[in-house]
């Protein structure tokens, strides 16, 4: 009989546990959907530019909250083009720069590096050799980093990127940045007026939305 009550009690426990935590978050509050369609797999993607203060502080975050995700969730960067430091085609060179990281098992010391080039060494990207001396100062060699800048995957990807960016910006989502976008369509919104700001909060949200 004890048993019997204790599985009636779990029963009802059980769906209002899960309404409580479906409403612990709001769309327009902590989210917002920004498309009809969602990927097939979970991801996170983080909408950024290498010239961007603010992208370059989210870096730290990120490394808090990232190895908190679900393990199915894949953690995405793309590189956008309209912040107004450089002209579109120096930020699109800086595009190409993240597409070629990406197929590199140094991606992540990469992209430290870029940032730490520009936000602490305030030194600048004025060509592509400029690029290249910090891939090659993080062990990739410089015959490789011209064979895979050059190549087709690397120029997809860079396009890719750009594809993203004008249908979020068409989207009303991609206004600036860091903006993360789960599923191709819940924005985050983070911040003071969510209260979605301490790495384990994002985290938490991220892999709700990713499983939404």
């Amino acid at each position: 009989m004890i048993k019997l009550v204790k599985a009636g009690l779990l029963a009802l426990l059980l769906p209002m546990a899960a309404s409580s935590v479906a409403a612990t978050y709001e769309e327009g509050v902590h989210y917002d959907v920004v498309a009809e369609r969602a990927t097939k797999k979970p991801e996170v993607k983080e909408f950024f530019s290498f010239y961007c203060p603010a992208c370059n502080n989210m870096e730290a975050l990120i490394g808090e909250f990232k190895p908190k995700l679900d393990k199915d969730v894949k953690f995405k960067k793309s590189h956008v083009d309209f912040v107004g430091v450089r002209d579109s085609e120096n930020q699109q060179m800086m595009s190409q720069a993240l597409a070629t990281a990406e197929v590199l098992p140094q991606k992540d010391k990469i992209v430290a590096a870029i940032f730490n080039h520009i936000h602490t060494k305030r030194a600048k990207f004025n060509e592509l050799a400029d690029v290249k001396d910090v891939f090659v100062a993080q062990g990739v060699d410089g015959d490789k980093f011209d064979k895979l800048y050059k190549s087709f995957s690397v120029r997809t990807l860079s396009s890719k990127m750009k594809r993203d960016q004008n249908y979020f910006k068409e989207k009303g989502a991609l206004r600036g940045v860091p903006t993360f976008i789960v599923n191709g369509k819940y924005k985050l919104n983070l911040g003071r007026e969510s209260g979605i700001t301490a790495p384990e909060d994002i985290s938490k949200l991220i892999n709700y939305l990713a499983n939404k």
